[in-house]
């Protein structure tokens, strides 16, 4: 068993950005604050499928070629190989958790 508390954790641009809490070989599991103006870039995995739920804000989520304005409580898998960004282009930080996990060719499962 293992336990930790985000704010153990540093975020990656210091005040906001993601916390990876868990980094296992078959997954990875953090939470995210991005600030008013912050993004995501689009990019894609080629070895893990990423589920996303959305704890506060209404950022827009782009994914798959679609855009999709964020309502809190939202949630979404994206598969591996598809695109995806974040932008908070809203007055109000936003909150997210992610999980990564890694696909069974690339997690030696």
């Amino acid at each position: 068993m293992k336990k930790i508390n985000e704010n153990e954790v540093p975020a990656k641009f210091g005040a906001w950005g993601s916390r990876y809490l868990f980094n296992e070989p078959d997954f990875s599991a953090g939470s995210a604050v991005i600030i008013p103006g912050g993004e995501i870039a689009e990019h894609m995995h080629d070895d893990e499928k990423e589920f996303f739920y959305f704890i506060k804000g209404t950022p827009l989520f782009k994914a798959c070629g679609k855009e999709y304005r964020i309502c809190e409580g939202d949630a979404f898998l994206v598969e591996t190989g598809e695109s995806h960004a974040l932008i908070n282009d809203t007055g109000h930080d936003i909150k997210i958790n992610f999980v990564k996990i890694k696909t069974k060719k690339h997690a030696g499962l």
